[in-house]
């Protein structure tokens, strides 16, 4: 037996209440229901004047309009159900002024948000494209400094000053390194070529680097991994170049950028900030930007 039959079926009394249970009609009164739908019509009409609520009563009878019993309402019922209505109703459009302005005010705090995200990040490159041009200018400058000491050189060479060269004294000599038995030497799998696709394998390598280790430098990391300490460290177009900047790692030695910036960052860390050059600072904020500190 279905649960619509056990109560007397679709039409039956029982059916017919929880219809009216699920309406609302328990709640409120048809004449509630009339004074809340018309209720801009009723509030403009009765504002400021004297309400007649014998006839208010007869008009509400005569339109089949009755209280919670089903009744013809009395006058004070009509006046008593109209405050009730007054109250309802402006309590409901009190709940959706405040929800708007809930809605206004997060609005204009997620504009805030994105306009304060939106200068940090101006700003951010402001910093990174006024430090590249100071960088440009040095290296502009050391770049005919050397031109201006190279024709000097030439041209007056008695005002060039020697270079003495002396051996240090024996005492000033480092001392060899004291031999311990039984040290295991550290075992470090150095890193490989990352593959190379596509164009990238018909771009020639740079020449190899020759020097010293620098400080700094991954243990894991090969000296072909770095540029030789003559490269330009600038594009073709004459800009400055940081994936192939002199005795640092090149880009083109690793698979991701991060990796990369991993590998470049310690080796300019271990120059103090007052002593790096200009490129050397502006690298140091661009790789920085990469890793997310």
């Amino acid at each position: 037996m279905s649960a619509a039959m056990a109560v007397g079926g679709t039409d039956g009394a029982m059916f017919t209440a929880l219809l009216g249970c699920q309406r609302g009609t328990w709640a409120h009164s048809p004449l509630f229901q009339w004074m809340t739908n018309n209720y801009e019509a009723m509030s403009q009409a009765i504002t400021g004047k004297k309400v007649r609520w014998q006839k208010m009563s007869e008009a509400a009878e005569s339109a089949g309009l009755t209280n919670v019993n089903g009744e013809p309402p009395k006058p004070a019922t009509v006046r008593s159900t109209w405050y009730r209505v007054r109250k309802a109703v402006g309590a409901m459009q009190r709940q959706k002024e405040e929800a708007r302005n809930t809605a206004l005010a997060a609005r204009a705090a997620a504009r805030a948000a994105s306009q304060a995200q939106k200068q940090d990040d101006a700003e951010g490159r402001e910093t990174l494209n006024h430090r590249m041009a100071e960088a440009d200018a040095d290296l502009r400058e050391k770049q005919l400094q050397d031109a201006r000491d190279r024709s000097r050189s030439v041209l007056y060479p008695e005002t060039v000053p020697q270079v003495r060269t002396e051996a240090a004294p024996p005492e000033e000599r480092e001392a060899a390194p004291a031999l311990k038995i039984g040290r295991v030497a550290e075992f470090v799998v150095m890193r490989k070529q990352a593959p190379r696709y596509g164009r990238d394998r018909d771009i020639p390598l740079p020449p190899p680097y020759v020097g010293p280790r620098p400080a700094g430098m991954p243990k894991d990391l090969p000296l072909e991994a770095l540029m030789p300490l003559e490269a330009s460290g600038r594009t073709p177009e004459g800009k400055l170049d940081f994936e192939q900047m002199p005795g640092l790692p090149r880009r083109s030695f690793f698979d991701r950028d991060r990796e990369w910036a991993l590998a470049c960052l310690p080796m300019i860390e271990v120059i103090p900030p007052r002593e790096r050059s200009k490129p050397l600072k502006a690298m140091f904020c661009l790789l920085k930007m990469k890793i997310g500190r």
